[in-house]
């Protein structure tokens, strides 16, 4: 199992990712394109954090939302979502906090 980050990551790691998810939703509040979302530079900063962020951006889905499902298939390399609940956003974070109690990262 790869290396996780809990609820007791280093303070901060939890507020630099907290800086850029914020920024990251100030810049966003008004694009519709899920790509043009993913390009701004602090979410890329965020999948540049790796697996430290995992556990991280499965807190912020059920907490705050927001569309954080390319990072997550970015950094795990994997996309537990079946493709008939594509856009679903509800239905994809069921399937991403699912995997992430599977994988250990949360509870």
């Amino acid at each position: 199992m790869q290396q996780q980050i809990k609820p007791d990551a280093p303070a901060n790691l939890q507020t630099r990712f907290r800086a850029l998810a914020d920024q990251w939703r100030r810049e966003t509040g008004m694009l519709s394109s899920v790509s043009q979302m993913a390009a701004r530079p602090a979410y890329q900063e965020i999948i540049g954090m790796g697996v430290a962020a995992i556990h991280l951006l499965l807190r912020e889905l059920p907490e705050r939302g927001g569309h954080w499902f390319a990072a997550l298939r970015s950094i795990s390399s994997e996309n537990p979502v079946p493709p008939e609940y594509a856009g679903r956003i509800p239905k994809m974070s069921e399937y991403w906090l699912e995997w992430g109690r599977r994988q250990g990262y949360i509870d």
